[in-house]
């Protein structure tokens, strides 16, 4: 999905499909045990367990928790971003839409995944996990960040209030028709560049999810209840002794 991590076998960057079924814990008795046999057999195809996952419980904010294997099977409430040091943990988030942003500092190979939505990019959601790093010696110019697939500015129009919060962003906006047109994969890349990070070491998935029907799910073009989401994923494995 991504070449910039390519040169690392022992990192796991992926995301499911639709052919992978909904992966949103959420909705009635059935529809979760859906899900959860959905995560199991997407997991089990990575080669990981469910044992081995942290799951970031997403309120479109701006907190960020460091994590260890006490954490496996939980999904830490209040939280869109998680970072870990450890091997052989994978942290997880849900995405219909929003932005999965992919971290990995390939020196101490500490990984994150961001939950990048535009409410939780506007909350600097970035900048947060950025700080998260340097206070583990990380340099962010050691960094390398694998964004999306997400919504793509062709399909992600907002009124004026919300493009307020933009306003230093406008490469990333787009006005046409008398409607307003948000490319948060520009957003979050300037974000991830002012915290410091290589533009050269920030690549794009250029795959939207609203176009990309056959593939992915999509909050804003399904409008489905329960909500269908894929799940991202993302870990360093490493065979222990």
């Amino acid at each position: 999905m991504f070449s910039i991590f390519a040169d690392f076998p022992d990192l796991l960057v992926v995301i499911s499909d639709k052919s992978d079924g909904p992966m949103k814990l959420q909705g009635d008795g059935k529809f979760i045990q859906g899900v959860i046999k959905n995560r199991n057999k997407f997991f089990k195809k990575l080669n990981i367990t469910n044992n081995a996952v942290v799951s970031a419980g997403l309120v479109h904010g701006n907190q960020v928790k460091m994590v260890s294997k006490s954490d496996v099977r939980k999904f830490i409430q209040g939280t869109d971003a998680l970072i870990t040091e450890e091997k052989n943990l994978f942290l997880s988030i849900t995405i219909a839409d929003c932005l999965p942003i992919f971290i990995y500092d390939p020196i101490k190979e500490v990984v994150s995944l961001v939950h990048g939505g535009w409410r939780s990019l506007a909350g600097g959601i970035i900048s947060y996990t950025l700080k998260g790093f340097e206070r583990r010696g990380i340099d962010p110019r050691n960094l390398l960040v694998g964004i999306g697939p997400g919504i793509g500015r062709c399909h992600f129009e907002f009124k004026e209030d919300v493009l307020s919060k933009f306003g230093e962003y406008d490469d990333a906006i787009k006005k046409h028709s008398g409607k307003n047109f948000i490319d948060l994969k520009k957003v979050a890349q300037m974000q991830l560049v002012a915290e410091g990070v290589k533009k050269e070491h920030i690549e794009i998935n250029p795959l939207c999810t609203y176009c990309e029907s056959e593939k992915y799910f999509s909050n804003r073009r399904d409008k489905s209840v329960p909500l269908k989401t894929m799940v991202a994923v993302i870990g360093t494995k490493r065979l222990t002794s």
